[in-house]
């Protein structure tokens, strides 16, 4: 829910998986293999979606935590200046992969 760069941002089906994720999260559920999957209308046409959870690990938080070294911030702000991904601990869900399939 919050990209790095806005070409990946959420839309409207994936913000609330994200959300229904966090939920089964905080409900102590596992992020290995946290998955949701349906088949959805939009604008008259049938599209399989599919999203998994991204597990926040350690190598993850180099660029994602909250204690990024001053060389990757500066990068960071030059190559994403509208960056939202930061502040993660180990253990969050940091986004997910997500399919959407003409059918």
């Amino acid at each position: 829910m919050k990209p790095r760069n806005a070409i990946n941002a959420p839309d409207k089906w994936e913000l609330n998986v994200l959300s229904t994720f966090e939920a089964r999260k905080a409900k102590g559920e596992s992020l290995d293999n946290m998955v949701f999957s349906e088949t959805v209308n939009e604008n008259g046409k049938k599209y399989f979606r599919f999203m998994k959870a991204i597990p926040t690990g350690e190598v993850c938080l180099k660029c994602h935590g909250t204690d990024i070294e001053q060389p990757v911030v500066s990068k960071l702000d030059e190559l994403y200046p509208a960056d939202q991904a930061r502040g993660y601990k180990a253990g969050d869900i940091r986004g997910a992969f997500s399919i959407k399939q003409p059918m």
